[in-house]
């Protein structure tokens, strides 16, 4: 029986995820929260095959969710379901220790299948984000989007500036000093050839980001 932990802020969505699950004859959920901190608490006593999560949820950023989750329960698998453009999150994802990446709009019946091959230790992509890797390795086309330069700190404070969040906040939730966080910020900005907080916001919405 594949044991599944459920993390997504949105009750409507557990519940589907739930009712999917149960669904399965080999599947059952063993746990669920609503944001990443919920989940550090709970997750690792329950000791999941597969933690399902959302990438945008309170608390602690996706990226680093993953790799806190990698930490407190290495026995984890980790599966990330995102409404967010596959091409834009999965290969993030992947790096920092997640085993596969769907989005919410594949099919029931790919996410199933997805849970299985991931409890199973292997990876799990579409295969069209497969190609795609595949044709970008064996070309040697690097990423296009500036946001792709950004460092993995970088990454998660761009967003967070993008969502709102001041200095103050972003460096309270990372537990850095704000002075810190200015640098990032200002390092950034940089990359993203970026003037304000409003241009950031600009592109990511233009990115599908937020």
């Amino acid at each position: 029986m594949i044991s599944v932990y459920i993390a997504d802020d949105h009750s409507i969505v557990r519940e589907g995820i739930r009712s999917l699950v149960a669904s399965a004859p080999d599947m059952e959920v063993v746990g669920e929260a609503s944001d990443g901190d919920e989940a550090l608490r709970q997750m690792p006593q329950q000791k999941p095959e597969v933690f399902l999560m959302d990438m945008s949820m309170p608390g602690c950023s996706g990226l680093e969710l993953i790799e806190r989750v990698r930490r407190r329960s290495p026995e984890t698998h980790i599966l990330v379901l995102s409404m967010h453009r596959e091409d834009l999150y999965a290969t993030r994802t992947i790096r920092a220790g997640a085993r596969g990446f769907i989005t919410k709009t594949r099919p029931p019946s790919e996410l199933l299948e997805a849970l299985r091959k991931v409890a199973r230790g292997q990876l799990y992509i579409t295969r069209e984000l497969a190609d795609r890797l595949a044709m970008d390795a064996l070309t040697g086309k690097p990423e296009e989007e500036a946001h792709a330069r950004l460092t993995k700190r970088e990454y998660e404070i761009f967003l967070d500036l993008a969502r709102g969040m001041n200095v103050g906040d972003i460096a309270e939730k990372l537990h850095v000093s704000s002075k810190t966080v200015s640098t990032h910020k200002a390092r950034l900005m940089e990359k993203l050839n970026a003037n304000s907080i409003s241009d950031l916001v600009r592109y990511a919405l233009s990115q599908d980001l937020l």
